[in-house]
């Protein structure tokens, strides 16, 4: 149900839907506030798994990493400097088989994962700082240098989050204001403003993290070499404002598609070749 939240391109016009989603979570709310947050997680933070009965390729190797939150499907492949890819909400490790071939190609050994409630990981709720927490456990695991992080969508901020010291991020599609877009798409199917607040509070109480902190226009400064790859027509990720930092920064490249919007980019021989010139025009 989230991704039909988060993932849509519908317009603004108020529907009879969204006044009984309205006064429903108002009500409940004030009379059972517990029970309010429980549901309102359940609908918000279920994200959609996707090709969770698909078959890893034999050219893949696959693994259950054991972590404080769940099991974690880890998949692995290739020798060389390690390059770890990070998907986005409702998305999976599998959508980057084609481009982690491409990586492998090259020389690189490449690690993928599916967060929590996501793919064939452990969990039934994911939230960005279990997004955060889960590839921090990852990149333990990994245990030596990472070359690179390769994220896609939502994954990106949870890279910048990062507790590890990354040679490199290529960015693929990053949600820049994510906090105001999260709000507006939450607010716009009717759940009052109490309720959404109540409940990013309690994530935030869960995990000891605060939303206003995690933000990626404020982890930027935080790493020496950023190339943003972005659609200037996706709809759910807006291209100016990732334009707009890169011409802010320095250390940011950015290098626009068009026609590939937010998901097809990920399957693009254009972008598998600009990301292999990246990694290799920045080998040590």
């Amino acid at each position: 149900m989230s991704s039909k939240i988060y993932f849509s391109d519908k317009s603004d016009a108020k529907s009879v839907r969204f006044y009984a989603m309205q006064i429903l979570s108002k009500s409940m709310h004030s009379v059972m506030p517990g029970t309010a947050q429980k549901y309102a997680k359940k609908l918000l933070m279920t994200p959609v798994r996707h090709n969770v009965k698909q078959t890893v390729p034999v050219r893949f190797k696959s693994d259950v990493l054991a972590s404080k939150l769940g099991p974690i499907h880890v998949i692995s492949a290739g020798e060389g400097p390690v390059v770890l890819f990070t998907h986005g909400w409702s998305g999976s490790a599998s959508q980057f088989y084609a481009l982690m071939d491409h990586v492998v190609a090259l020389g690189f050994k490449v690690v993928a994962f599916d967060h929590y409630a996501h793919g064939q990981s452990g969990g039934d709720q994911a939230n960005l700082p279990k997004f955060i927490c889960a590839l921090n456990a990852v990149l333990e695991m990994i245990a030596q240098p990472v070359k690179a992080i390769i994220s896609h969508s939502m994954g990106g901020i949870a890279a910048l989050n990062s507790d590890w010291q990354i040679e490199q991020h290529i960015l693929i599609a990053p949600p820049f204001d994510f906090y105001a877009g999260f709000r507006d798409r939450i607010l716009s199917i009717g759940i009052v403003e109490s309720l959404f607040t109540d409940v990013l509070a309690s994530i935030e109480n869960e995990h000891d993290m605060k939303f206003s902190d995690l933000l990626p226009e404020q982890q930027l400064i935080n790493h020496s070499k950023i190339t943003i790859i972005h659609d200037i027509e996706d709809k759910f990720a807006r291209h100016d404002l990732a334009y707009e930092q890169a011409q802010q920064h320095a250390h940011i490249d950015i290098y626009s598609t068009q026609g590939l919007g937010h998901g097809r980019i990920l399957n693009s021989q254009q972008v598998w070749r600009h990301v292999g010139e990246c990694l290799m025009s920045h080998m040590s």
